[in-house]
């Protein structure tokens, strides 16, 4: 991947030119060391590569290095507290989901962490966009074939997100309970083990992020019934969309933001992001975004903290209604 490979050398030319005195003070932000921008997810996916994007802009609009730090695993949990570990002058920058912001403190038993006291947003920095998904040869063309099915034969049908307890799984649920449906919901490992289920015809139906299983669409193995949100999806317009304004339709609302550790100045925090948002109309931030069909948001630093806030009440409601025990 042309974006990926780019992106990994300059975090290599990153890490060779960081060269940082030890005498270094806080009082010489941003030069007085290296930004350091923690992934919590593996090198070469969708996060890691708009982390690196955010690395990229840093240096860029900042005049300093910048280095990603990928900590995957556990939840997300290890990332999240080795930002808590630093100090919170706005050298740490973590790019989180809505599983480390606003789902874990009601799943898990011991996170450890708050996503609410222990981080404040500089940015929510794209939503992405699902979709409902079947096999090419599913007799199923709409959401509504597909619901009618479940209704005429109770428990004949599953769904597979790639959690449980995620975004998807809550949403799927909600609609599940909300349109008295009777059907499977069957979490896996992530999105290429449950799409090449889908395929094999082990399951009905898939919601995964468009941007994971785009690929699978053009190569004419999946066919989407709907994007599960308001908006078109700017690549593929032609696709029936779910409305947020009906409570009985599918829809998921998922985000990935840029945060700090909370007691960040409020005027770093607002560098920070006027950094970021720099680069918004960049062409190597706009490819990334449409190679995996996400959609940019870049909200000021007090908008964002207010929509995560809200966000994680949303949650809150969700993960309760699902009865899913704590972990």
């Amino acid at each position: 991947m042309k974006i990926m490979k780019s992106l990994l050398c300059a975090s290599v030319t990153l890490v060779a030119l960081t060269s940082v005195p030890a005498h270094a003070a806080d009082s010489d932000w941003p030069n007085a060391k290296p930004f350091r921008v923690v992934v919590p997810y593996p090198a070469g996916g969708s996060a890691d590569i708009l982390g690196r994007l955010v690395a990229k802009k840093l240096s860029e609009n900042l005049g300093n290095n910048a280095v990603v730090e990928n900590i995957a695993g556990g939840g997300t949990i290890p990332a999240a507290l080795s930002v808590m570990k630093d100090k919170a002058d706005g050298y740490t920058l973590f790019v989180a989901s809505d599983n480390t912001l606003n789902i874990n403190n009601f799943l898990l038993k011991e996170p450890r962490y708050d996503g609410d006291k222990d981080f404040t947003s500089v940015t929510v920095l794209n939503t992405y966009a699902h979709w409902l998904i079947v096999n090419k040869d599913s007799p199923f063309n709409s959401m509504q074939d597909l619901k009618k099915f479940m209704i005429d034969n109770p428990n004949k049908a599953s769904i597979s997100v790639n959690t449980i307890g995620g975004s998807a799984y809550l949403a799927l649920d909600k609609w599940k309970k909300e349109n008295k449906l009777d059907f499977e919901i069957i979490p896996y490992r992530g999105s290429p083990p449950a799409v090449s289920d889908l395929i094999g015809g082990v399951t009905t139906a898939h919601i995964d992020v468009a941007g994971s299983s785009m690929s699978y669409y053009e190569g004419g193995k999946v066919k989407p019934l709907a994007v599960l949100q308001s908006q078109p999806l700017k690549k593929i317009p032609s696709i029936k969309t779910q409305s947020y304004d009906d409570p009985k339709a599918l829809t998921v609302k998922s985000n990935l933001s840029v945060v700090v550790k909370n007691g960040t100045p409020p005027q770093i925090i607002e560098k920070l992001y006027q950094a970021i948002k720099k680069g918004e109309h960049d062409k190597d931030f706009t490819d990334a975004l449409n190679l995996f069909a996400y959609e940019p948001v870049l909200t000021p630093p007090a908008e964002s903290r207010k929509f995560i806030l809200e966000e994680t009440q949303r949650y809150k409601k969700l993960v309760e209604a699902s009865g899913l025990e704590k972990q």
